[in-house]
């Protein structure tokens, strides 16, 4: 294996993992929303972490391995 196809494999290894983390802050969030009607500061501030990580493993992901 290249090491060009190594760094994209780690990448794309984190950027799912970040995605799975992300699906199941955001299933969290609903699960207790739809029990509760106020507010979930700690349920939103993980889903909102969550996606803040995905986005920069994705930003990662798309950046060329030679820069």
């Amino acid at each position: 294996m290249t090491d060009y196809a190594k760094v994209s494999k780690d990448r794309l290894d984190t950027a799912i993992s970040e995605a799975e983390r992300f699906l199941k802050a955001a299933k969290k969030l609903r699960e207790v929303d739809a029990k509760e009607d106020w507010n979930h500061p700690i349920e939103s501030g993980a889903a909102k972490r969550a996606s803040m990580d995905l986005t920069r493993s994705l930003a990662v992901f798309r950046r060329s391995p030679y820069a």
